[in-house]
């Protein structure tokens, strides 16, 4: 009797289960410096999207303390955006650059919906911690929420 009620217990068990596997939040990042040959291999890259506030983070730190930061608020739709300081994107080598703001580029944002947003972007940015510099980083991303 009581492996008949296991039996029926395991049935019952399986056919609540639901098999369609749900997709986990992630975000994915490529960037590198545009003279660069190689991107930059990034360890941990964290990215929120948030529709109902119009917000979208990325936090990406590499092996060899490189680190990338993008923060963009009052998302409303796709295209191009230009006027972008260095509140909006920054990043880091790691080793001597260090820039203190946004001299050009664009981040374009190719798509957006209620869970996934991602985009491309060309930004050169500038440098005053071993003498003027300014440098072109390239690459893309993207943030699914659910």
């Amino acid at each position: 009797m009581s492996k008949q009620l296991l039996i029926i217990w395991l049935c019952l068990c399986c056919a609540a289960c639901n098999n369609t596997e749900p997709v986990k939040p992630y975000a994915y990042l490529s960037v590198k410096f545009i003279e660069d040959e190689d991107f930059v291999l990034m360890e941990r890259i964290e990215g929120s999207w948030h529709p109902e506030e119009k917000k979208a983070t990325l936090n990406a730190y590499g092996f060899k303390n490189e680190r990338l930061a993008i923060c963009l608020p009052d998302l409303v739709k796709t295209g191009r955006y230009t006027n972008l300081s260095i509140d909006n994107i920054f990043y880091t080598d790691g080793v001597d650059f260090v820039p203190f703001r946004v001299d050009s580029g664009y981040l374009e944002i190719t798509q957006m919906d209620s869970t996934k947003m991602g985009g491309t972007f060309k930004i050169t940015l500038e440098d005053e911690f071993n003498g003027v510099e300014h440098r072109t980083i390239v690459g893309n991303f993207v943030i699914n929420s659910r």
